[in-house]
């Protein structure tokens, strides 16, 4: 049986965690109060990753959610994800940032463009937040 999106992110997390490459993630944290009331019944809490800028991007079991100073919004459902790309969707077909890419990724390394259907949604200043081989 295949593991679900929610063991796919903690297995990643753990890993990283446990490796000493992440330093901005809690895995199974806790629930705090802003967070209660956009939670769907019995969606669960799998990761929180702090963000450089005092943001929160919190992973549940279904869907990633953001906080930052004016609430907690829905980011995005993992069904509806088509990829992710790390620093820019076209960072190798814009020549513009071909050109420029020692630059990109002394200021852009931790950012990330997660790809849906119908937009691009942005994570930035994630710090190390994840390390893939």
């Amino acid at each position: 049986m295949p593991f679900s999106i929610e063991e796919k992110v903690r297995i990643e997390f753990r890993k990283t965690l446990r490796e000493g490459h992440t330093k901005n993630a809690e895995l199974d944290p806790p629930v705090p109060p802003e967070i209660m009331p956009v939670l769907e019944s019995g969606e669960r809490l799998a990761v929180r990753v702090d963000s450089t800028r005092g943001a929160h991007y919190w992973f549940t079991d279904r869907r990633l959610l953001g906080e930052n100073g004016s609430g907690v919004r829905d980011l995005l459902r993992y069904a509806a994800v088509l990829g992710a790309h790390w620093m820019f969707k076209d960072l190798h077909t814009d020549p513009a940032k071909v050109s420029n890419l020692p630059n990109l990724k002394v200021r852009h390394f931790d950012r990330l463009e997660i790809e849906l259907r119908d937009s691009l949604v942005v994570l930035e200043a994630l710090d190390q937040a994840h390390f893939q081989y």
